[in-house]
């Protein structure tokens, strides 16, 4: 199959590469780096390249035994590699991130079940359940004991409660998906073990559930989307083909299945609201399967997602690509359109001459930023006015200094400053959503964000976007106060803006947007720009337009307004 042939050269090479180099040591330095310092890479770069090489033995295994015209006979390069590297992934103190120790139960990190433990023991017990026939009998023997001792023996042990199961985010389906999923592939004739794992897999799937909005929203972001539904979606297709009850079979779920479709722009990618990135890579084994069960409209997907489009190298997206994948998903463009969620409070317009979106919601969504009211443009595939979406995961990322990362703060985003003070966090600072209208040609959206701020002498904040698909964006911005105070609208890119009279342009590759300013107020522009780190470690430059003003007393209206212009050839 042509279009998978590129994945598979990918995981062929790694491979080879995996053949001829020793993989990376997990070493005790590396271990303490996070409580030292709370740096998490150090470790964790190792550990996802380990992961690598075990998830690309196992699927160039798989891309053997599928060889059309084949015998369904493995390579004796592929069984080596991945015997070495399933010995090796048993070697490894623990199948837990050092970050998460803290779901260590009697501080045992050995039997730590957290996102990656649980990733980690799906993909052994299916790698030795396919192929455990082909593989040294102690290798198999080792993976089996192991998979009992740190995994299924806390897992069926429903007396002591897990840290994850108080919560109510992808770490329900991913945990549970996972963990559920290994002992379905290892428990074929254990009834009675598999039913205590499956019996409270299935009530962390139910909570999982219950979390998500009427109208399938994921407010984490498309990323934790493709993660938390993924696991839950491929968890129940695997119950579902061994006679269990089908979890597809929900209202919600429909919902939620057709999220990434509703909230895709034209070119495959997504609003990187929260902790989400534009670039997230949509599993298209998972959407075929999704097609083929529910019906659900396809986002536009290019191509199937490369190995290394996922950083954490997961098994069950690679096998799930190769074995599910429908030519039929590929290459399906958007209609020019708007869509809207009302209970995320987020439209997203697309597939025109350039793109809008948009949020409401609150600020203590999973994974949250202190980003009511804010919005992203993009034109011909470039986002020109910017969600930055996820900074690097670290241990004050996390915790009590979350908002002074301008991933997460309120000056990090497109909203206004009022008094030198952005919004707050917490469920009760949101968005109203006072109207939208779809007009035919674009949508109108207006929020009363009054709640977001806490800011002495302010009594009303209100923001309406009006947007026209042909690339014509009017914000209109009114603050009620009771005495003279400074405001300031800020402006959001990756591009560095050029400030000329009366006027700022943002100049991407083929695509500019032109800001002008309207009313009586005097607004002076400054730029500002950050050096931060991305989520991946990797340093970028974030370029923050201010427009400054001081008001009187009472009610004031800033209007600017958004021209996108495609660029001349």
């Amino acid at each position: 199959m042509t279009y998978l042939a590129a994945l598979e050269d990918e995981v062929r090479d790694v491979v080879a590469r995996a053949a001829g180099a020793a993989a990376p040591e997990l070493t005790y330095s590396l271990y303490r780096q996070y409580q030292d310092t709370g740096y998490r890479y150090g470790y964790e770069h190792p550990y996802f390249e380990r992961r690598g090489r075990l998830v690309a033995a196992g699927a160039a295994a798989l891309f053997d035994v599928r060889k059309e015209g084949g015998d369904g006979s493995v390579g004796e390069d592929i069984l080596s590699v991945l015997a070495d590297e399933l010995w090796r992934t048993c070697d490894e103190y623990t199948w837990a991130l050092p970050a998460h120790a803290y779901h260590a139960r009697d501080d045992d990190m050995r039997r730590c079940v957290d996102l990656f433990a649980a990733e980690t023991a799906h993909t052994v017990a299916e790698l030795i359940a396919r192929f455990g026939p082909l593989l040294p009998e102690d290798v198999v023997m080792r993976c089996r004991e192991e998979l009992l001792d740190r995994v299924f023996i806390p897992f069926a042990d429903d007396q002591r409660p897990m840290a994850f199961e108080k919560m109510t985010n992808n770490w329900l389906a991913v945990v549970a998906g996972g963990v559920g999923m290994a002992a379905l592939a290892f428990f074929p004739d254990d009834a009675k073990r598999l039913a205590m794992i499956l019996k409270r897999a299935q009530k962390s799937m139910v909570r999982y559930l219950a979390q998500f909005p009427d109208d399938g929203g994921c407010s984490e972001g498309m990323d934790y989307w493709v993660y938390g539904f993924g696991y839950f979606a491929y968890f129940a297709e695997a119950w579902r083909e061994r006679g269990g009850p089908d979890l597809l079979l929900d209202k919600k779920v429909r919902e939620i299945a057709a999220f990434p479709a509703r909230v895709a722009f034209g070119d495959g990618r997504f609003p990187s609201f929260s902790d989400g990135s534009e670039t997230a890579a949509i599993p298209t084994g998972l959407m075929s399967r999704l097609v083929e069960r529910l019906g659900v409209t396809v986002p536009y997907l290019a191509a199937v997602p490369s190995f290394a489009s996922d950083f954490c190298h997961r098994w069950v997206h690679v096998a799930r690509n190769i074995e599910w994948t429908s030519e039929r998903v590929l290459g399906r463009r958007t209609e020019p359109g708007a869509a809207y969620l009302p209970d995320l409070a987020w439209v997203v317009d697309r597939g025109g001459a350039a793109e809008f979106a948009a949020k409401g919601g609150h600020n203590d969504e999973f994974h949250n930023h202190l980003d009511v009211g804010q919005f992203i443009l993009r034109a011909e595939g470039e986002t020109l006015l910017a969600d930055l979406g996820a900074g690097e995961y670290n241990a004050d990322y996390f915790g009590a200094a979350r908002y002074k990362d301008i991933h997460t703060a309120a000056d990090g985003h497109s909203l206004p400053l009022i008094d030198g003070q952005g919004q707050l966090p917490g469920l009760d600072r949101a968005a109203k959503v006072e109207r939208y209208a779809e007009t035919g040609h674009g949508a109108i959206l207006t929020l009363d964000l009054t709640a977001a701020y806490e800011v002495p002498g302010l009594t009303a904040v209100g923001r309406r976007f009006t947007w026209q698909r042909h690339g014509s964006l009017v914000v209109v911005d009114r603050f009620q106060t009771d005495r003279a105070m400074p405001l300031e609208e800020l402006y959001i890119s990756r591009i560095r803006p050029t400030v000329e009279a009366g006027r700022v342009v943002w100049e991407g590759a083929k695509a500019r947007c032109v800001l002008t300013w309207q009313g009586p107020v005097v607004l002076t522009p400054e730029l500002d720009t950050v050096e931060t780190t991305g989520h991946r470690g990797e340093m970028e430059s974030v370029f923050r337009l201010r427009l400054r003003c001081s008001v009187e007393a009472g009610a004031t209206r800033l209007e600017s307004v958004f021209t996108v212009e495609r660029k001349e050839p």
